[in-house]
């Protein structure tokens, strides 16, 4: 089993104002679906033929049926748009053996709002896109949804671990 968590953070003025820290991921079926098909049956191409990773926002919920095209309230302008994590050691530079298991830990990505307000939003997802052509791998709700006025910051970190 692969277990992912995030870290998130809001900065404001350099000041961290709210962090959740090591909140489980929720894998979607279409997640799940790429791992087992590309470590069982070496169908990487159709899921990961891109070399990165996107880290995204949402407003609304999420389950395991959510695929790609049908993420809730996506923000749009003010500074917002998917970020890259690329897969490799520098997109994902620990490797590490934590709590008796492997895990990678991916770089802190930022989303910086600029203009505006991104949000509210409610969670974070990852995917294999910048639009809805790829993969929704899997997201994440924050405990509180949060609005990032202009000139605040929202960084990630993700985790990802077999169980």
């Amino acid at each position: 089993m692969i277990e992912q968590t995030w870290d998130i953070r809001q900065i404001r003025n350099g000041k961290i104002i709210w962090e959740m820290k090591d909140h489980p991921n929720m894998i979607v079926n279409e997640g799940e679906k790429a791992l087992v098909d590309t470590f069982y049956r070496a169908n990487s191409a159709t899921y990961f033929a891109a070399a990165y990773f996107y880290v995204g926002l949402y407003k609304g919920s999420m389950t395991e049926g959510t695929v790609l095209v049908t993420i809730p309230g996506e923000p749009t302008g003010y500074g917002y748009a998917r970020t890259a994590i690329e897969r490799s050691n520098i997109g994902w530079p620990t490797i590490e053996f934590h709590e008796n298991d492997w895990r990678v830990v991916s770089k802190t990505v930022t989303i910086t709002a600029a203009g505006g307000s991104i949000g509210p939003v409610s969670g974070a997802f990852l995917c294999t896109s910048l639009n809805n052509t790829g993969t929704l791998i899997g997201a994440v709700a924050m405990s509180v949804s949060r609005t990032i006025p202009t000139g605040d910051k929202i960084e990630f970190t993700v985790k990802a671990k077999q169980k």
